[in-house]
């Protein structure tokens, strides 16, 4: 049968103290002091991490405000070459307007020139015929058929004229 013995139970418990001071000082409280540098490290990193992203917002929103800036700067130069571009445009438009104007009011000075010549040309030849048809008529004498033999020769010479 089983039988419990009084200093077989004093000395095992003397042994689990023993064994627990053993363990509690080489290996539990070296456990504990990994565990607590490991809580340490991870909670470290953790800091680092918030820290980390916090400089990573930052350095976004740093990101979208140079951008934005440079959207609106590009805006501004595209703004600034478009109405450069029209001035030009309105510019060029204006002297090819002006030099078109020029062209038709000296071509239409040449036309009347050139008109007011070919009308005192015409002018002059009709009153040669006409002073030769008078020479003529006045050196011959005159009567109905002659009139009308001269009035045709008149035409006729004019008619070659044009």
């Amino acid at each position: 049968m089983l039988r419990i013995d009084f200093w077989n139970i004093v000395f095992t418990l003397i042994n689990i103290l023993v064994l627990y001071a053993f363990m509690r000082h080489f290996l539990i409280g070296p456990v504990r002091k990994i565990i607590e540098d490991r809580k340490n490290t991870i909670e470290n990193d953790l800091d680092g991490a918030a820290a980390a992203k916090k400089d990573a917002v930052q350095m976004k929103q740093q990101y979208e405000a140079s951008m934005k800036e440079a959207k609106a700067n590009a805006a501004v130069i595209m703004e600034d070459a478009r109405a450069k571009a029209k001035k030009e445009y309105d510019q060029i438009l204006a002297q090819a307007k002006e030099d078109a104007d020029r062209k038709l009011k000296e071509a239409e000075k040449t036309i009347a020139m050139e008109r007011k010549e070919a009308m005192d040309s015409l002018s002059s030849s009709v009153a040669g015929l006409a002073m030769t048809a008078a020479a003529k008529l006045l050196a011959e004498q005159s009567g109905p058929e002659r009139d009308r033999s001269v009035y045709d020769s008149f035409l006729k010479k004019a008619g070659e004229g044009k």
